[in-house]
């Protein structure tokens, strides 16, 4: 038995949601990014995936080619338990088992899933090498904590013990694993990257104003997530509140589908009294408008409680827009140390509010940063030297494997 991985690696990749589900987010985005670019080099990819799309429609079930990705669609069994991350795929694990053994190494995307848990027993059953990525889902404190910890007992705890590696996206990730007794080895830190051509084109920001009621010369303050409560809405909200003593005809844009919280904040911005400073714009799919969103924004702000890496402060960057993060957000120690975006404490609104209001006072210097930003990820978060590295862990991967069944 050879302990060489093959020059065409077998890579199965199992994940809740995939292109064109954009409305799931940031992990959509990296299953499409990095599966596409495998393709291209010659690997032999399958995806595993339902048909989960937004909160109203679905895609449709079967299999497709999407960009040379091969791609096997699962119907869940309500679309509306699916928006709220509840995914129950039917027909999903019949048959996974023997499926799994034309594969060299096995992905799973996310953790708590009901997808990983059909993959399971093939995985021990054939002793396939794996790799676990939770992509910021890994501590049980982020809502259904009780449903988190049975799942973790049934599923969860054996899903980590015999991963071949854990993945982690940044240091803060890597402290999580650590703190449930992980060794360092086998966790690998690896970013989300960032398509750097992406946004390679130029947009009409003044039309994109127009059509969204955003007046020529007022500053815009802009917001593009979910509105969900661990983006931290409301927190911005009460900042921009403040923001408007010292700059009466900023504008906030809120860009992004409602995920549970839209009714809450537009409670909460009519209780201060700032209707006509707000705009709600819903959601972006398509990069021509996302990208004039992040143009048209004088400063973004992603306020998140809970962001283990921060997608959006990268595309953000990657269009020279300056940018104010968190101190909750996995990448905002790396871009304070590297001058190119700003970190407040979360919940701490003087810190929010002095930090836009000193944006909107000094733009040259705000955008002299975040063009340095630009180039930081252009560098450093490029998908085609993150592929390099991914391919990497899969041989290493393979190779153990393969190593401990010739020592059977």
């Amino acid at each position: 038995m050879s302990t060489t991985a093959p020059e065409r690696l077998r890579i199965l990749h199992i994940v809740p949601y995939f292109n064109p589900a954009w409305a799931y987010g940031g992990p959509v985005r990296v299953a499409y990014e990095l599966n596409k670019r495998l393709v291209e080099r010659g690997h032999d990819v399958l995806i595993y995936t339902t048909d989960a799309l937004d909160s109203r429609q679905r895609s449709p079930a079967g299999e497709q080619v999407i960009d040379g990705v091969k791609v096997r669609r699962f119907p869940n069994l309500s679309n509306d338990l699916a928006w709220n991350r509840l995914f129950i795929p039917l027909g999903f694990g019949w048959r996974l088992a023997q499926l799994m053994r034309q594969f060299d190494v096995i992905h799973l995307h996310e953790f708590r899933t009901l997808q990983n848990a059909y993959a399971l027993p093939g995985l021990r059953r054939h002793r396939l090498p794996y790799i676990v990525m939770p992509q910021g889902g890994l501590p049980p404190e982020l809502g259904r904590t009780m449903v988190k910890h049975i799942y973790d007992v049934l599923y969860g705890r054996r899903l980590l013990r015999n991963a071949s590696r854990l993945h982690a996206l940044t240091e803060m990730e890597r402290q999580q694993y650590r703190a449930l007794g992980i060794p360092d080895w086998r966790i690998i830190i690896i970013p989300n990257g960032i398509d750097i051509a992406a946004y390679d084109f130029e947009v009409d920001v003044a039309e994109f104003k127009r059509r969204n009621n955003i007046p020529e010369g007022r500053p815009v303050v802009g917001f593009l997530a979910r509105l969900n409560r661990i983006k931290g809405p409301e927190f911005l909200v009460d900042a921009f509140a403040e923001v408007l003593k010292y700059h009466s005809d900023a504008i906030l844009m809120l860009a992004g589908p409602d995920d549970g919280v839209q009714a809450e904040i537009e409670a909460q911005i009519d209780r201060l009294g700032i209707r006509e400073a707000v705009r709600f714009v819903g959601y972006i799919g398509d990069e021509r408008s996302k990208a004039a969103a992040y143009r048209a924004s004088d400063v973004y702000v992603l306020p998140s409680r809970y962001e283990i890496q921060g997608i959006t402060v990268m595309e953000s960057l990657l269009n020279a827009t300056p940018t104010i993060t968190t101190d909750r957000c996995g990448l905002a120690t790396r871009l304070v140390e590297a001058g190119v975006a700003r970190a407040v404490p979360f919940g701490c609104t003087t810190a929010l509010v002095k930090a836009i209001t000193e944006v909107l006072s000094n733009p040259a210097q705000a955008r002299a940063e975040a063009e340095r930003g630009r180039q930081l990820m252009v560098k450093s978060f490029n998908w085609d030297t993150l592929t390099d590295q991914w391919i990497e862990v899969y041989r290493t991967c393979i190779v153990e494997a393969s190593t401990r069944r010739q020592a059977v």
